[in-house]
């Protein structure tokens, strides 16, 4: 099994989720499809946004060799390259348990 890293974003403005502009629709729905992506690749375990409105962040569990890896993960998300999102949160993570059934 790969190392885990734990990565946090939070989006340039707290008003990102109630009030979306169109081209940041776009560029999530791209961010989407490249969390997918790198899911079907092995390089995911898990990824979401918390549903805090006033205080929104994604959360990710990464599967990568190295910290450097999971950084260039991230760098090459679309919300990331856009500057829609900033990592501010980039650390390593044992998987100490977990439930497959979440979706249950």
């Amino acid at each position: 099994m790969s190392p885990h890293f734990f990565a946090i974003t939070h989006p340039y403005r707290t008003d990102f989720v109630t009030n979306p502009i169109d081209s940041e629709s776009k560029i999530m729905s791209e961010h989407f499809e490249y969390l997918q992506d790198l899911m079907n690749h092995g390089k995911l375990y898990l990824a979401g946004p918390t549903l805090k409105e006033d205080d929104p962040f994604g959360i990710y569990i990464f599967c990568a060799k190295t910290l450097d890896e999971a950084r260039q993960l991230l760098e090459k998300d679309p919300s990331i390259k856009a500057k829609i999102q900033a990592i501010t949160t980039l650390r390593p993570l044992r998987v100490s348990l977990h439930d497959c059934g979440l979706d249950e």
